[in-house]
């Protein structure tokens, strides 16, 4: 047996025969993990049968699965302000370098600070340091481990779950990247699936931070401009379309190399379900898988060739949006499926709702505290799960945005995304309804026969958004 399957199943082991510490069972405590830049087909819980993830289906059948969770962008920074305000991106800034969320919109650590919880969040630096403005009702918020791992910012949690003194319920918030480029990471996963001999373009690009970026149209430049920076002077991006012979020395991917790449990529997700195994073994030690409610999600996805583009900034489809949540009760569930669409600002009001907290003004997402039950049934239907894929509130479709100026909306099989325009334009809802634009396009994937209710829905949206910007009376 390889190396590193027997640490992966060592770590499985902590996980599930963790003893417990004897403290007594309290509810209203709840934690709340992200895992930076994971693909849902990468969980074997969504199908993989690559065997990466032991611990995260270990949890998941223990948890409440949401087969069609879609983040609100592809972007860490822009995903998470739009998770902890339950409001989507553009909402609440312009997106661009400057983002960042108006203080007059209240974070999610801020309201459960106000109801008398503690507040604790341990981040990986980056785009989650506390100067992009995250950090709001944090009592302990702590970014040092930039661009780290969940190795360094869970144990750094554990090291505070042992010196609280609180008796206060806990709301705890755990990030990590260690999905995130550079994909390439320590023995024995770096090369788990992938040949550490392998010679092509693609065994460099795996070494090089940000590499990944460089790369569209299924072309690498090795001098000059990195490509993404020349998307950002085109009337639209089209997924990089010609950008090759724009930049000098540029070489083309073979398949070879896209293979590598997936192949150093599922390396990082069999590191990072490790990682998030001696963190579960923690809690549970500590006694708190009995007494947390747990969150655990991805922030967006990662592009692994799709259209001829890597990375998460250059993508608005499945590959970047589609992303795992799980939602654990304290004590776990005999775990069951909600197969219906949610989007992650539904995890704002969820959580809000365990906490008996009142949902702030303006909050867009749904709550699905109703469906996290800890008596449910294996792949019991809740009452709020609808038989086409939508819930039974009426949601049809979920929405994304990416600072690249494009905009897409994904019902339960179609996916519609406008390239080359923001969601501000007033061009757009033209452009959704199918009006020929110049400089912008419409690309649809999926069933062709749902794009009607997805544009439907995404005119309705847009207009949603909008209006309460040119009417502040409303």
């Amino acid at each position: 047996m390889p190396r590193w399957v027997v640490l992966l199943a060592t770590t499985a082991c902590l996980y599930i025969s963790g003893c417990k510490s004897g403290q007594s069972p309290d509810s209203k405590n709840i934690i709340l993990i992200s895992l930076d830049t994971v693909r849902a087909d990468r969980l074997g819980a969504w199908g993989n049968t690559r065997s990466l993830t032991p611990n995260l289906d270990r949890f998941a059948a223990e948890s409440v699965v949401f087969d069609q969770a879609f983040s609100q962008s592809n972007e860490t920074l822009y995903s998470h302000a739009s998770l902890f305000t339950s409001g989507y991106p553009s909402e609440l800034s312009p997106l661009d370098a400057g983002f960042s969320v108006p203080k007059d919109v209240p974070l999610l650590a801020e309201v459960l600070a106000n109801y008398g919880f503690q507040t604790a969040g341990f981040v990986a630096g980056g785009h989650m340091a506390s100067r992009f403005g995250l950090s709001r009702g944090f009592g302990v918020y702590d970014d040092t481990a930039d661009w780290g791992s969940l190795l360094q910012t869970g144990k750094s949690a554990l090291t505070f779950i042992d010196k609280r003194d609180s008796q206060a319920p806990l709301f705890l918030f755990v990030h990590g990247y260690d999905a995130h480029d550079r994909y390439l990471k320590p023995t024995p996963f770096g090369y788990a699936f992938a040949d550490p001999n392998y010679s092509g373009i693609g065994g460099d690009i795996v070494r090089w931070r940000s590499a990944v970026m460089g790369i569209a149209d299924g072309i690498f430049p090795r001098a000059g401009e990195p490509l993404i920076h020349l998307t950002q002077s085109r009337t639209r991006f089209e997924y990089g379309r010609g950008l090759g012979q724009m930049a000098r020395n540029a070489r083309p991917l073979l398949a070879e190399d896209d293979q590598h790449i997936a192949d150093v990529y599922d390396g990082a997700i069999a590191y990072a379900d490790m990682a998030f195994g001696l963190f579960m073994a923690g809690l549970s030690e500590r006694g708190l898988l009995e007494s947390s409610t747990i969150v655990v999600f991805s922030d967006h996805g990662e592009g692994l060739g799709e259209q001829g583009v890597y990375s998460h900034r250059l993508l608005l489809d499945d590959s970047t949006l589609h992303v795992p949540l799980m939602i654990r009760p304290a004590g776990g569930t005999t775990g069951h499926r909600e197969p219906g669409l949610v989007e992650l600002i539904d995890v704002l009001p969820t959580i809000l709702a365990w906490a008996g907290a009142q949902l702030p003004a303006g909050a867009r997402g749904h709550s699905l505290a109703q469906m996290v039950r800890a008596d449910a049934p294996l792949n019991a239907e809740s009452p709020a799960s609808g038989a086409e894929g939508s819930f039974a509130n009426g949601r049809k479709a979920a929405f994304s945005e990416s600072g690249l100026r494009m905009v897409s909306g994904r019902g339960p099989t179609t996916r519609v995304t406008c390239e080359g325009i923001s969601v501000d334009n007033p061009l757009l809802a033209g452009l959704i309804a199918g009006l020929p634009i110049g400089g912008v396009s419409l690309r649809y994937s999926g069933d062709a026969e749902g794009a009607p209710a997805v544009r439907d829905a995404m005119v309705a949206w847009r207009h949603d958004l909008i209006l309460p910007r040119v009417d502040p009376g409303r």
